[in-house]
């Protein structure tokens, strides 16, 4: 077989091109790329000590995105008088550390964003 007429060239990988800051995926409170979780913690000590069956520990760690959905999962009732939209609208807000801790004598309620 002849290489007349053909010319030689060369294939080289083109490198991935970043995404430019406004093409890159928005969520409530940053980008994608900051993966900030909202952890809320629940100790029911009224349910240990009266031995009622009733769950006394939760343990939730969400992506701050899925704050709204994450905060309708827990049992009614869990986060005593906390209202879950001040909590959602301090994450919308760019809040971070701690955002609440009550310790008292029948439930400890923490809640961060790491």
């Amino acid at each position: 077989m002849g290489t007349e007429g053909l010319e030689p060239f060369e294939v080289s990988e083109t490198p991935e091109r970043e995404p430019e800051p406004e093409e890159q995926p928005q969520m409530r409170g940053g980008t994608v790329a900051d993966k900030k979780y909202l952890c809320i913690t629940v100790v029911d000590h009224n349910a240990v000590i009266e031995q009622t069956g009733e769950e006394s520990y939760i343990n939730v760690r969400i992506p701050v995105a899925l704050a709204q959905a994450g905060l309708r999962m827990l049992p009614e009732g869990k986060l005593g008088r906390i209202d879950p939209e001040l909590i959602v609208e301090m994450v919308e807000e760019g809040a971070t550390g701690e955002l609440i801790n009550i310790n008292d004598q029948r439930k400890t309620i923490t809640i961060r964003v790491e």
